[in-house]
């Protein structure tokens, strides 16, 4: 039987329009949907954690891998974030291998290397610290000097006419029954002094009002071990050192800087010092 193409497209129409081929849904199907729908969306996030896991795993494995491998050829490498860090050991560590020459790493590494110290013969241990002093020390030679007779033209025994004599004016400041103190000024010495003139001695005391120096290189800011060496026979007394010379001494008072203040008084006389 020969059917047109129309009346084909026709009954078709009508069949798929037919209800009795409809097939409800049974009860609850929504709640099934919904709940197969979580299922596989359980489902898929499981599977991205586990791959997620097992990706970090091989990451971590890889990673001691590299480490195990590096450090059994004698060099460490870690890249924990973008940073490179290599460790070589020393050279007598390694058996076997000579030394290779370490190269610097690309820009934003950092690298450090250790390696042993090459071998080196032992050097000559330092010599120790000489503590003997020398027997000579540098003198003083700044200011006038305060020979062992005297002062310029002032002479230990001179009476007080005798210093007068010598274009020294004197002037009293302190009168005794047997010594005056003077201050000494004039052309005939060299700087003012402080002395003593004694009515049966004459002159047996000087002390230049600056600072002066001896023949021996003792003046200001020497010190008593100084002293000591240019005067072997000195001996300390309270505030100072007392040196013998010829007929009269020395007397050297100290301070914190060394010789402050040095006097020359006659051995034999009747003043106090």
């Amino acid at each position: 039987m020969n059917i047109s193409e129309d009346e084909l497209e026709q009954r078709l129409r009508s069949l798929f329009a037919d209800e009795r081929l409809d097939l409800p849904p049974p009860p609850g199907a929504g709640t099934v949907i919904v709940a197969g729908a979580r299922r596989r969306r359980r489902r898929r996030h499981t599977v991205q954690a586990v791959a997620g896991v097992a990706a970090a795993v091989v990451a971590v494995a890889g990673g001691l891998t590299l480490f195990r491998l590096h450090t059994e050829d004698g060099i460490a490498a870690m890249s924990p974030d973008g940073t490179d860090i290599s460790v070589k050991p020393p050279e007598n560590l390694t058996a076997g291998r000579p030394p290779q020459p370490s190269t610097p790493g690309p820009t934003g590494s950092q690298s450090v290397q250790l390696s042993a110290p090459p071998s080196s013969p032992p050097s000559n241990p330092p010599r120790p610290l000489s503590s003997s002093q020398p027997t000579t020390l540098p003198g003083v030679s700044s200011g006038p000097l305060l020979a062992a007779d005297g002062f310029g033209k002032l002479k230990l025994g001179m009476s007080a006419t005798e210093v007068t004599a010598q274009a020294v004016t004197l002037d009293e400041t302190q009168a005794g029954a047997s010594c005056t103190v003077y201050k000494a000024l004039g052309s005939g010495i060299p700087a003012s002094a402080s002395v003593v003139i004694s009515k049966a001695a004459g002159l047996v005391v000087v002390t230049p009002d600056v600072a002066a120096h001896t023949a021996e290189g003792i003046g200001a800011g020497s010190t008593r071990e100084q002293v000591l060496a240019a005067y072997p026979t000195a001996k300390d007394e309270p505030g100072g050192v007392v040196a013998p010379v010829t007929a009269a001494e020395y007397h050297f008072t100290l301070g914190d800087t060394g010789v402050v203040r040095t006097s020359l008084m006659s051995v034999d006389q009747d003043c106090a010092g």
